[in-house]
């Protein structure tokens, strides 16, 4: 019998029902409408980062010393391939990928892993990488199914060691980490783009429903002031020396004189760009501008020519060299000792026979201040502004901090720390004819379309020298009576240095660093080098001074250099 009472409990439920999905409808279509509206267009929308192709680092002509490629990893789903249906088609793989069918079957093999307990299939395996684009192409026009490619980009240095500490290197995540990559990575590394668009369930992209396109904009190409073939020449000496006298690690640094350009920078030991993560930490450090040592005797040319310029001595004055004590105004100073017996020498035989005792008769004379000076002046104590981090500005204490000796050993290079740029930079002064000038290693920075974009001109920082003086210093440094004054009629001018090395506080007499610093051709320096070698020893025995240890290689990257750029 039909109950009134069931009728409206029914009637109410209904009722009920309908309000519920009226509240719905409305929440959906009006109360939230902008939330759920942006639900859905996100769920649909996709956003595809196209990716900027890093720009080129290049040596001064034109050669590639870092790029990017595009490279294609081609893989298998194991699980989605069939290998009867498609037999045909992967023998043209094959062919495409210059394999034979049973190599490349091997991956169709099926896997699986044990992960947090689970058993995980190995979907996807890696057969071969390609770098050919057009290859590609021709493998997805074969439409097998459960072969595909992730494209990725791969930073390649093409000489792999070769001036390694200048370019740098970039890591796997694409994160620039040293050298000319981090220092001008803004160039570098360009402007990503993207394309937003529209994509169906299968996530696939719908192009009718693209709402963007922003291109990518490539990175800028840098060109270097180094020269590839006079690094591979600099680089071969040094390790040539090293081997031969089993130096711990060694610097040699190329420029040219009047513009600060470095044409050569390189540091045994070394890396290889493209295997970084393989290669000691220690290795990786530029030691041409992070490592300080006393520079010894190359330093010697900072108070001779600021006596010089000054004044205060001439080339022909004569300094007692077999004293050991020097009186000048109300005090006796001590000399230090000379690696030889000297008499009585002029100034200029003073600087080239390298008088440790006449140089300290000198710098008596220049004065305390002055002398502070003059190093200040020929760069010492400061950064060179080379602008790479980790740069060292080494040490040099303020005359209100020298002890009693320091007066007497700062002029032959003691109580002093310097990079082996620094001292490089300060020989400059003299081949340059007075300038100091700001180390260069960027020549021009290209955008996309060869067209310069930053251009980077010779910086003098100051001039420390009248042009006169710095001739006179260079016909010094090259002492004409010396059989290594000249290589195949070219005239050479240059300072050696020995300094014994800091050994728990004390100077050591087994452990020096030898280094050699000059400039050639005399009437008009092309080329400056510095040659730096940490703990060399003589095969022969003896003390390994700058001009036995230092000095060979030196020579012998000018004596190629004369005849790469045929100067004679």
């Amino acid at each position: 019998m039909f109950s009134r009472r069931r009728f409206l409990f029914l009637l109410f439920l209904l009722l009920l029902c309908f309000l519920g999905l009226s509240y719905r409808v409305l929440n959906l279509s009006y109360f939230n409408q902008n939330y759920y509206r942006n639900f859905i267009n996100d769920a649909r929308a996709t956003k595809t980062v196209k990716k900027a192709i890093r720009g080129k680092i290049l040596d001064c002509n034109g050669s590639i010393l870092a790029i990017t490629t595009v490279k294609i990893d081609i893989g298998v789903d194991p699980y989605v391939i069939d290998e009867q249906k498609d037999q045909e088609k992967i023998v043209q793989l094959a062919v495409l990928l210059e394999k034979k069918p049973e190599d490349i079957t091997i991956f169709f093999k099926r896997e699986s892993h044990i992960r947090d307990g689970k058993e995980r299939r190995a979907r996807w395996r890696k057969m071969v990488t390609i770098d050919d684009e057009d290859c590609y192409r021709k493998i997805k026009d074969l439409h097998i199914k459960g072969i595909y490619g992730n494209t990725r980009s791969e930073r390649v240095y093409p000489n792999n060691e070769l001036a390694s500490h200048i370019i740098g290197f970039v890591n796997r995540e694409g994160v620039a980490i040293s050298g000319i990559e981090r220092f001008l990575d803004h160039f570098l590394c360009g402007e990503d783009g993207w394309i937003v668009s529209e994509k169906n369930g299968k996530r696939e992209e719908i192009a009718l429903f693209r709402k963007s396109v922003v291109e990518p904009h490539n990175g800028s190409d840098v060109s270097l002031t180094i020269e590839l073939s006079v690094q591979t020449i600099a680089e071969q000496a040094l390790r040539r020396a090293m081997e031969e006298l089993g130096a711990k690690s060694g610097t040699v640094i190329v420029s040219v004189p009047n513009t600060g350009a470095i044409l050569v920078l390189c540091n045994v030991p070394t890396f290889n760009c493209n295997g970084y993560a393989q290669s000691e930490v220690d290795s990786l450090r530029n030691r041409a501008i992070t490592d300080t040592y006393e520079p010894g005797s190359v330093f010697k040319i900072v108070p001779f020519s600021m006596a010089l310029q000054q004044r205060l001595i001439s080339l022909d004055q004569c300094f007692d060299c077999s004293s050991e004590t020097f009186p000048y105004g109300d005090r006796h100073y001590n000399l230090p000792h000379d690696h030889t017996f000297f008499g009585k020498l002029s100034a200029m035989d003073v600087l080239r026979k390298s008088s440790n005792r006449g140089l300290a008769q000198i710098g008596i004379i220049l004065g305390a201040e002055q002398l502070y000076q003059a190093a200040r002046a020929f760069g010492f104590g400061e950064k060179t502004g080379y602008g790479f981090d980790g740069e060292a500005a080494g040490f040099l204490p303020r005359p209100k901090l020298w002890d009693s000796l320091t007066i007497t050993r700062l002029p032959m290079g003691h109580a002093i720390s310097a990079t082996p740029l620094q001292v490089h930079q300060a020989m400059g002064v003299i081949a340059s004819g007075g300038y100091l000038l700001k180390p260069k290693v960027i020549s021009r920075i290209l955008g996309d379309q060869e067209e310069m974009t930053v251009a980077t001109e010779p910086r003098i920082v100051r001039q420390v020298l009248v042009p006169d003086i710095a001739k006179k210093l260079g016909e010094v440094l090259h002492n004409p009576q010396s059989s290594s004054s000249s290589i195949a009629g070219i005239k050479l001018a240059y300072k050696t240095g020995t300094s014994q090395k800091l050994i728990n506080g004390t100077y050591s007499r087994e452990h020096h660093v030898a280094s050699c610093s000059g400039f050639f051709p005399l009437e008009n320096p092309q080329f400056l080098i510095t040659v730096v070698l940490d703990d060399p020893t003589m095969p022969t025995g003896g003390t390994a001074y700058g001009i036995r240890a230092a000095y060979p290689a030196f020579a012998e990257i000018a004596q190629q250099l004369i005849t790469f750029k045929d100067l004679r």
